[in-house]
This record gives C-alpha cells, structure tokens and sequence, in this order.
C-alpha cells in the first residue's frame, strides 16, 4: 500500500477512536464527512477538534507537527494525540492517547537533517494529559501496520 493512503487510513483510524472515547465520555461528536477537510477533523460539543495520529519522535520524546500547523493547532479547543507503538523501538507510552491544551502546552522548534522545521510538543508536561490507553491487540496491530516510521 502507498505511503499516502496508509497515512490517510491511519488518520481516520484516529480520528474514530478519539471519537469513540468521547461520545463514551457523554460529549456530542460530529465527524467531517471531507477526509481531507482542512478546517477540522471532530467537532466536539460544537467545538472544534483536531487529531493527530503517529509514532512520536521518541529521541525527543515528542509528537511533531509541520510548522504551518502551527496556527491550526493552536485555534482549536483540543488536540488528541494517539501513539502508534514504534515497530522496533520501545515505548513506555506506546498506545495512549493523549489531550493537549494548545494554550498550555510547551513546544520547541527542530531543525531535522534535511533542513525541514518541525514543531516538537513533549509528552510529558503540563500540557498534555494522557485520557485513554489502546490495549486491544488488533487495533495495536493495525496502527503499526499503517505506520510509516523507520520505527
């Protein structure tokens, strides 16, 4: 499978388990039925929602975002990180989910190798709440399977 339709499976992977946790919790979710919907990915509770799915950058122990997400993240009410386990590294915090405030959370600017900047929000902070942990097998499967991290 293409790199780019695993990524966008992976995406609404995510999105429905964040989904799924919500409306367990009693929130109300709308769903966008436009998969490449720019605006949002949930609305929550007539808030909007973005998330985010992937293996974190585990020598930083981040989540990373391009920066012209920046701004994205940061007028939305939340953002749910969901971690995909690393297929051959280990992480302590493999399958939880997490909440990030965007007006609480911290975050650093990277310089990769190639040049490209990326937005590093660590996972462990005042910032971040983890809300949920995956420990159903299959669905653990299935995210590093849709994976596309050397991880």
């Amino acid at each position: 499978m293409e790199k780019e339709a695993k990524n966008i499976l992976l995406g609404i992977l995510g999105e429905r388990i964040i989904a799924k946790i919500l409306r367990d919790a009693g929130h109300t979710v709308e769903e966008s039925l436009d998969i490449f919907d720019s605006e949002k990915d949930l609305l929550v509770n007539g808030k909007r929602v973005e998330v985010k799915t992937q293996v974190p950058l585990l020598f930083k122990d981040s989540f990373s975002v391009q920066l012209n997400q920046m701004t994205k993240l940061k007028e939305c009410h939340a953002v749910y990180w969901v971690s995909i386990p690393p297929k051959i590294a280990d992480d302590d915090l493999m399958g939880c989910v997490f909440q990030m405030n965007p007006r609480k959370c911290t975050h650093n600017i990277w310089t990769a190798k190639g040049g490209n900047q990326m937005m590093l929000f660590p996972r462990r902070q005042d910032g971040m709440k983890i809300v949920h942990k995956i420990t159903d097998a299959k669905i653990l499967k299935q995210m590093r399977a849709l994976s596309c991290s050397y991880l």
